[in-house]
């Protein structure tokens, strides 16, 4: 009796080992996936970098901020928009909306589209106009960029053209280089043929306007019929914010007489214009560079 009791401990043992073995075996650990095809995802073509151009140096009245990075700067009464990025804008803060400035930027452009393009800002200082030595030096000439460029129309076609500083009696302006200037006489002239010119001349701050209409008539007269442009016929000109535009011409030549303030003092520039060859590209290069016209506090020696 007692050994048939033991043999079936026994079995009731071994059977409750291999019941604890299938257990046991029940989870097989998981086996992490196995890549046997030998391919690797590819890494990400490096990002393409715009390009950018010379280094442009400019001036112009700070306009305002049209957003965080955007600002608008007046280029020769004309408003232009920049991008100014994270470690420029520093440069600012000490610059307020109407201020004149003196930058440097550069033309940016994305490769796959070159017709988008961005004007980035890439140093800014405010114009002192109130210190003598700001807009002049000790020696009398000016401090501003010895050579720019200005955008002009000729014959249809808009573009930027190198310009050079020229020193006049009190102001400075850019001349482009079909034209020469002379700082005696105050004179501006196309190179080809000086009949082609203005006369700059100075005003003072108590100028009277009507006085002014009066001599225009009088010095036009000689040449033809007296005609005064309104505003509304100046509006798309790059004299659209003249005081004063008159005209006449003959079988010979035109003549304009035209006041307008820059850099917070009134001018008079008396203009000849021919007819001949050079008047097409005359008069919008002659605009573009009086339209650059800044006062200086030291008068050429």
């Amino acid at each position: 009796m007692r050994s048939t009791m033991n043999i079936s401990a026994s079995i009731l043992v071994l059977m409750m080992g291999f019941s604890l073995v299938a257990c046991g075996n029940s989870n097989p650990a998981v086996q992490p996936p196995t890549n046997n095809t030998g391919e690797q995802t590819p890494a990400p073509a490096p990002e393409e970098q715009p390009a950018e151009g010379d280094v442009i140096e400019a001036e112009g009245i700070l306009t305002g901020w049209a957003d965080p990075h955007t600002v608008e700067i007046r280029v020769n009464d004309e408003p232009m928009s920049f991008q100014v990025e994270e470690s420029v804008q520093p440069l600012f803060d000490d610059i307020d909306d109407e201020d004149p400035v003196r930058f440097k930027y550069v033309e940016r452009t994305f490769a796959g589209d070159t017709t988008i393009k961005q004007l980035v800002v890439k140093e800014i200082t405010k114009v002192e106009v109130d210190d003598d030595r700001a807009s002049t030096g000790a020696n009398g000439m000016s401090n501003r960029p010895k050579t720019s460029e200005l955008e002009v129309t000729v014959e249809g076609m808009t573009e930027k053209r190198p310009v050079t500083l020229a020193q006049g009696n009190g102001y400075s302006l850019y001349v482009f280089e079909p034209m020469a200037f002379d700082a005696d006489e105050n004179e501006l002239t196309m190179k080809i043929d000086p009949d082609y010119e203005v006369e700059i001349e100075k005003l003072p701050s108590d100028y009277n306007l009507d006085f002014l209409r009066m001599d225009a008539k009088e010095e036009l007269s000689e040449t033809g019929e007296v005609k005064e442009l309104t505003k509304k016929e100046l509006s798309t000109g790059s004299m659209n914010d003249a005081q004063l535009y008159m005209m006449s011409q003959n079988d010979k030549k035109t003549e304009y007489y035209i006041v307008k303030e820059l850099d917070g003092n009134g001018f008079i520039f008396r203009v000849n214009a021919p007819i001949g060859e050079p008047s097409e590209g005359f008069l919008p290069m002659a605009y573009a560079s009086l339209n650059s016209i800044m006062n200086e506090k030291v008068s050429p020696k």
